[in-house]
């Protein structure tokens, strides 16, 4: 008796051991759906938000406020349009922000001859960007870019546009945008200043230059960017200057 006894207290145990672990395992299980289900809410409404931003910003492009269109524009936070999911809003967004950057390019140029008094005379100058075929030998550093570490916001670069003429759009986050036209050319330049692009991180480095992207903007300044590819294969433009000790001045991924 006292032998069977003590089997049926074994069995028992066992039995409230296996309960317990069921139950454990129940509660992982109901943890994990419901940090997956919060997880796709929280991306739900991120791309709700985002679509909301880009119709409203259709709307005023419909309107002719191409300017107002892509202030709009800018409050969408670029990084989100290279998660899962956002591969049509990226794809109307960058649509969008190109239609809006054609009229305004349209009206800079239109508006772009200037008068000057030179030695008593009247002289006038176009700034209309110029195109060329340099870039027909370089296209994977053609495209968008966006700017890789805007300083919590303080700096006012959003994002840029290499087309394969050679024209250059580079829009900022109030809305206003800078044009111009770029030539390339093969570089060896080394020990350049970047950031490394990949830690997602301020992290600099020295990298060596596959081409040398010259900018004559529409003002007259002119601007050197040195290209490269990073790890993950991205096309790089960086000026290679320090900014506010050991930042840099300006580094563009391209997406």
């Amino acid at each position: 008796m006292k032998v069977r006894k003590h089997w049926l207290i074994a069995i028992v145990a066992l039995l409230a051991i296996g309960g317990l672990a069921g139950c454990s395992s129940g509660v992982n299980d109901q943890a994990k759906n419901a940090d997956q289900a919060s997880s796709s809410n929280s991306s739900n409404a991120k791309t709700a938000k985002d679509e909301s931003i880009l119709k409203d910003a259709q709307e005023l492009n419909a309107d002719g406020k191409y300017k107002k269109s892509n202030q709009k524009l800018s409050t969408i936070d670029l990084a989100d349009l290279n998660k899962k999911g956002f591969g049509t809003l990226k794809t109307e967004f960058f649509n969008l922000q190109k239609s809006n950057d054609k009229f305004l390019l349209k009206k800079s140029q239109s508006g772009s001859k200037t008068t000057t008094t030179n030695n008593g005379g009247s002289t006038t100058s176009n700034a209309t960007p110029t195109t060329n075929n340099s870039f027909d030998s370089y296209g994977k550093f053609t495209g968008d870019y966006y700017f890789y570490n805007d300083d919590d916001g303080d700096r006012q670069q959003s994002s840029l546009t290499i087309n394969s003429d050679g024209t250059v759009i580079q829009n900022n986050n109030d809305g206003s945008a800078f044009h111009g036209s770029a030539t390339v050319k093969s570089s060896g330049e080394r020990g350049v200043l970047s950031y490394d692009v990949t830690s997602d991180t301020n992290d600099t480095k020295s990298i060596n230059a596959n081409v040398e992207v010259d900018v004559v903007w529409s003002n007259g300044e002119h601007e050197t960017y040195y290209g490269y590819m990073s790890y993950d294969g991205d096309s790089v433009l960086t000026d290679g200057k320090s900014y506010d000790g050991d930042l840099v001045n300006e580094v563009w991924v391209h997406y």
